[in-house]
């Protein structure tokens, strides 16, 4: 009695799982506000890839949901620095480049020129040091405000 061919089938099936075992999706996001936010999507669909293709989705609900792609990362690249640069406009910044996203109509595009004043840093996306590491969004530490100047008495003033 021979093994069925539906048998056959199922045998090749569970031999091609382990194969399954490397694929490999994460995201991780900043939230902006309770409806806006930038995302970063990184994924190894093979698992023989050697690179994590990865993508930036800008999101404004109910307005607009969008992804672009960014270069793929072998692991080289690192953190993905985030800057408020003010009028809905974030600066995201990595070793492969610049990419400017845009919250009021979710556009994005490639910053070609080295940008002097970034923004207000408001965290990095970067992989944790766990095992097995995770990619999150970790917020900048705040800044301390500087004290307020303390108020000039009439009595303090010099006149000419």
């Amino acid at each position: 009695m021979g093994i069925t061919h539906d048998v056959k089938k199922k045998y090749f099936c569970l031999a091609l799982l382990p194969l399954l075992g490397g694929c490999y999706n994460e995201t991780a996001s900043y939230m902006v506000g309770p409806e806006q936010a930038l995302t970063i999507v990184r994924e190894k669909v093979y698992p023989w890839d050697e690179e994590f293709r990865r993508a930036i989705v800008v999101m404004s609900r109910p307005k607009c949901i969008t992804r672009y792609k960014m270069p793929p990362d072998s692991g080289a690249i690192g953190k993905v620095e985030v800057y408020d640069s003010g009028d809905g406009y974030y600066l995201l910044k990595d070793k492969a480049g610049q990419y400017m996203a845009n919250l009021a109509d979710c556009s994005m595009f490639a910053v070609d020129k080295k940008v002097e004043d970034p923004g207000e840093l408001k965290g990095a996306f970067d992989k944790t040091p766990d095992q097995p590491p995770r990619f999150v969004f970790t917020p900048a530490k705040s800044q301390p405000k500087a004290p307020a100047p303390a108020p000039i008495n009439e009595s303090d003033k010099v006149t000419p």
